[in-house]
């Protein structure tokens, strides 16, 4: 290597772990055009394309390096976390591999592979990466803060999971995100003063990616206003909105306050419906307000439910249109004659856990062949080729193509209203169901996908009087749940 050319590379490391992305990757093609089979050049310029989410070019950079230099441990490393941006896991696997195979003491590698057999759903291999990374790296907070998700999530061990998150919070005692994910684990616990207290650092978490509705006005803290003018507002999906709202009564209860909400515009009409006999006024978030205070649904826990008996009540705080409520009962009574009329969701959106929440519907054979029900499909998304195939075993699913359960929570509300009885996954139609006091069977993941608002164990939900809990009992593996629909449904 010239002299000037590790100049121009020692200055292109500098500007780079500067953060001055432009001037490193103009310094890193400066080195390639006076030698383009520099390795530590084609790397680390691999490296800031991935970054910038150019994999594809990210993963010939990389590989070219590899060509040059093929026992660089960290080569392989990075090459791997090119490949999984590009969902190539088995690649991506394999370059991990290799990076701790050159190198036993390289911590990434560890740490990432072990990410990666974890998203396959390789748990018990994955915790042991982790392990061996923190071993090598005790204050690799970052590691530390997935096991201890890991072991709470995946394989149920909260005991170990409390030890890592305390753990995880004394090394790091200002990460926003560590909070937050110890605050959900212990509100999943039960321990609802410690967690709510530390769910509030959501607000400081980079990657909580919730707009603040707040106005501008200071945070209510529970005192009584004495009808001057409190704002509630709704953050995070419109699942999240649903659920938090049945405390919205008992807030304007504590507050002896003139109460406004503002929730997502897809709730507003279904919202002033069901709270307008409560003098409760409902706008759009953003919209101006005459207000003293202001709280978001996720912080009223902290002032309402900070133990378990805090939860009586039934959940129901909704009421659906009761003309178009009718008018689908009717139409699908029509259809059904004597069978039950059923609704049905089984898949996620949910881009990080909906995968682990979603049950393929031909696994559900068992309940959906039951002859006394008629079922109605309540799956946002395009789901017709599925309802479609399940007619060759002899199922049949009603797709109403007059209620659009995505943008119009109205009408899906009217729909859930107008059923017997719902069976779903964990999503926004169990928040629907569960607010309009509608008989759910929500079926629920072992380990990852389980929302802590989900309790650990037992049938019962704390937030909706009216949904019944049916338990996968291997992580991955819903036949048997399947089977226990179908016992729950007859």
């Amino acid at each position: 290597m010239t002299s000037e050319i590790a100049s121009l590379l020692q200055q292109a490391v500098v500007r780079h772990q500067a953060g001055d992305i432009a001037a490193a990757r103009e310094l890193y093609a400066s080195v390639l055009r006076r030698d383009p089979r520099q390795a530590d050049a084609l790397h680390l310029l691999g490296v800031i394309c991935d970054q910038s989410g150019q994999h594809e070019a990210a993963v010939d950079l990389i590989e070219r390096a590899i060509a040059q230099s093929p026992d660089a441990a960290e080569f392989h490393g990075n090459l791997g976390t090119a490949l999984l941006a590009l969902r190539r896991m088995d690649a991506a696997e394999a370059a991990y591999r290799r990076a701790i195979t050159l190198d036993p003491a390289y911590v990434e590698g560890y740490y990432n592979l072990g990410n990666l057999l974890r998203e396959r759903g390789e748990t018990i291999a994955a915790k042991e990466l982790l392990e061996t990374a923190l071993r090598l790296q005790p204050g690799h907070v970052h590691c530390r803060n997935n096991l201890a998700m890991l072991l709470w999530e995946d394989l149920l061990d909260e005991a170990a999971a409390e030890r890592h998150f305390r753990l995880l919070l004394a090394l790091a005692p200002d990460w926003a995100a560590a909070h937050m994910n110890h605050g959900l684990f212990r509100l999943a616990s039960g321990a609802y003063a410690e967690g709510w207290a530390e769910y509030e650092w959501r607000w400081r978490n980079a990657d909580f990616k919730e707009r603040d509705w707040s106005m501008g006005l200071p945070r209510w803290r529970g005192e009584a206003l004495d009808g001057k003018g409190l704002l509630l507002w709704g953050e995070q999906g419109v699942g999240d909105q649903i659920l938090y709202g049945t405390m919205l009564k008992d807030a304007q209860q504590r507050s002896r306050a003139r109460m406004i909400v503002a929730v997502d515009r897809r709730l507003i009409g279904l919202y002033r419906r069901s709270l307008a006999g409560d003098g409760i006024t409902v706008v759009a978030r953003g919209e101006m307000v005459d207000a003293v205070a202001q709280c978001p649904f996720g912080s009223l826990g902290r002032i309402l439910r900070q133990s378990v008996s805090d939860f009586a009540g039934s959940g129901q705080y909704l009421a659906a249109d009761p003309a178009r409520q009718q008018m689908l009962r009717q139409r699908y009574r029509d259809l059904a004659g004597a069978r039950r009329i059923v609704g049905i969701a089984w898949r996620s959106a949910n881009a990080d856990i909906g995968l682990h929440k979603s049950i393929p519907l031909e696994t559900l054979l068992p309940a959906l062949q039951r002859p006394d029900v008629f079922w109605v499909n309540l799956q946002y998304g395009d789901v017709v080729d599925e309802i479609s195939r399940l007619q060759q075993a002899g199922v049949a699913i009603l797709h109403d193509r007059g209620v659009d359960g995505l943008q119009d929570l109205d009408a899906l509300a009217a729909q859930v209203a107008a059923l017997d009885a719902v069976v779903a996954v964990s999503s926004t139609t169990v928040h629907v169901a569960g607010a309009l006091g509608i008989p759910t069977l929500l079926l629920l993941p072992r380990g990852r996908g389980r929302l802590w608002y989900w309790p650990a164990a037992g049938e019962a939900s704390r937030w909706y009087d009216c949904v019944r809990i049916i338990r996968q009992e291997q992580p991955g593996d819903w036949s048997g749940t399947a089977q226990s629909l179908a016992v729950a449904m007859a």
